[in-house]
C-alpha cells in the first residue's frame, strides 16, 4: 500500500504539472521547449565536436561534402574501403543532395538538423492531439519522446550520420493526411537511411488503424495506398539511379553486415531493445492486450512482423541502437491502437506520463552502450561540460 501510495502521489503531480503547462495559450510550444531543455540536461552533446581534437567522436561531414560535389558519382576515396561506413552512402543522397541544392555547408545543415528535431516534437505533440484530443496526454508524450535516443538524436549527432533527418520524416508521413506530403515524406526518409525503408510498413499499419472503422482496420484507404506508393516509388528511383547512374553499395567483405555480425550484435541486443523505447514502450504492451481482444490477430501480427523486421536488420549490423531507433512509428500505431480502443483519459494519461517517467529515469545517452567509445555523443550536461573544458585547454 505504501508503494502504491508514493506511485499515486508522483503520478498525481506530474499530471498536475502538466496541467499548468496545458492551460497555457501556447501550450505545446512551452511544452516542446521544455522537454527540450530536460532532454538536453540529462543529455547534453559533445560539443568538443567544434574543437576538433576530441578523439572519441566521428565527423562524417568531410565525406558528406564530397559526395554533394556530385551525388550521383562513384569516384572518391570513401568508396575504396568496401567495409567502411562511407562505402555505403551511395544511395543515402538527403543530406548531399540539400547542401548541393540549397549551396550550403555543414554548419548550415545542423542548423536545419536543430529544426528538424523540435520539429519532430512538436508533431509527436500533434499526433497525440489529435488521436485523443487530451493536452495533458500530449505533453507527456512529448516528454517521453524527447527522453529516448529516436527524440534526441537531431541535437545529439553532431558529426552527420543523419538520422534525425529520417526520423523526423517518418513522423511527418505520420502526422498528415495529404498525400503529396506523405509520398515526399517517406521518400526524403528513404534516401536518408535505408532502415527507413524497412520501417515505413509501420507507416502503412498507422494509417490502418487510424482510419478503422466498423469494429475493423481499413487496410485500403487513401493513406495506406499513398504510403505504399511511396515506398515503391523510393524503390523505383533506386532502380533508376542503379541501372541509369551506375549507384551501388560495394558488397565489402561480408564481415561488417550479415549474419557474420550476430555473434557480436545479439548480446547487446537484449539491452538495446528494451532500452531504444524506454518506458514508451508501455503502448506497444497495451496495443498487443487490446488487439488480442479484439480479435484483431492479423493487425497484431502485422504490428509484430514489421517491427521483428526493424529488430532483424538491427541485429545484422553493428550499430544496433540507432538502427532500433527506426522502430519509432511503432509508438504511434500502438498509440493509435488505444485511441481506436477509446481508453478512458486517466488510463491513457497515467500510460502517457508512466512512460515519460521511466524514460526520464533511464536516460538514453550514447551510442553502442558505452560513453567511451567513438560513437558516443552526450552525457549528462555537468559531465559533457567538464569533457568540454578537458579537450579546450588540451595541448
Amino acid at each position: 500500500m505504501i508503494l502504491k501510495g508514493i506511485y499515486d502521489a508522483i503520478l498525481s503531480r506530474c499530471e498536475a504539472a502538466f496541467g499548468l503547462l496545458a492551460g497555457r495559450r501556447l501550450w505545446l510550444a512551452w511544452g516542446v521547449a521544455l522537454a527540450i531543455a530536460l532532454s538536453l540536461f540529462m543529455s547534453f552533446p559533445r560539443v568538443s565536436f567544434f574543437l576538433g581534437n576530441d578523439a572519441q567522436i566521428v565527423n562524417f561531414w568531410p565525406v558528406l561534402e564530397r559526395q554533394a560535389a556530385d551525388p550521383l558519382a562513384m569516384t572518391g576515396d570513401q568508396y575504396k574501403d568496401q567495409s567502411s561506413h562511407d562505402s555505403k552512402l551511395a544511395f543515402r543522397l538527403t543530406l548531399p543532395m540539400t547542401m548541393k541544392v540549397l549551396h550550403v555547408d555543414w554548419r548550415a545543415m545542423l542548423v536545419i538538423q536543430y529544426g528538424l528535431g523540435i520539429l519532430l516534437l512538436a508533431l509527436v505533440g500533434k499526433i497525440a492531439m489529435d488521436l485523443f484530443k487530451d493536452r495533458i496526454v500530449a505533453l507527456a508524450s512529448v516528454f517521453g519522446v524527447a527522453s529516448i535516443y529516436a527524440g534526441k538524436a537531431a541535437f545529439l549527432q553532431l558529426g552527420g550520420m543523419g538520422d534525425a533527418f529520417a526520423y523526423t520524416f517518418l513522423t511527418v508521413a505520420v502526422a498528415f493526411r495529404n498525400p503529396p506530403i506523405i509520398v515526399a515524406a517517406i521518400i526524403v526518409a528513404c534516401f536518408t537511411d535505408e532502415r527507413a525503408v524497412i520501417a515505413s510498413p509501420l507507416v502503412v499499419l498507422y494509417w490502418a488503424m487510424r482510419n478503422s472503422h466498423a469494429g475493423k482496420p481499413s487496410w485500403f484507404n487513401l493513406q495506406t495506398i499513398t504510403v505504399a506508393s511511396a515506398i515503391l516509388i523510393a524503390g523505383a528511383i533506386r532502380l533508376v539511379l542503379m541501372f541509369g547512374y551506375g549507384l551501388h553499395i560495394p558488397i565489402g567483405t561480408g564481415k561488417d553486415v550479415g549474419f557474420s555480425v550476430l555473434p557480436l550484435t545479439l548480446p547487446t541486443l537484449q539491452y538495446e531493445l528494451p532500452h531504444v523505447l524506454a518506458g514508451l514502450w508501455l503502448w506497444p504492451l497495451v496495443a498487443g492486450v487490446l488487439l488480442v481482444r479484439s480479435r484483431w490477430w492479423f493487425s497484431l501480427l502485422a504490428m509484430l512482423g514489421a517491427t521483428a523486421a526493424v529488430v532483424g536488420v538491427a541485429a545484422m549490423v553493428f550499430d544496433v541502437d540507432r538502427s532500433l531507433a527506426y522502430s519509432l512509428p511503432l509508438l504511434f500505431v500502438a498509440m493509435a491502437v488505444a485511441a481506436r480502443a477509446k481508453l478512458g483519459s486517466q488510463v491513457l494519461r497515467s500510460i502517457a506520463i508512466l512512460g515519460f517517467l521511466i524514460s526520464f529515469a533511464f536516460p538514453v545517452n550514447n551510442l553502442l552502450g558505452s560513453v567511451s567509445n567513438r560513437y558516443s555523443e552526450g552525457n549528462l550536461m555537468p559531465i559533457e561540460l567538464v569533457r568540454f573544458y578537458k579537450y579546450s585547454t588540451a595541448r
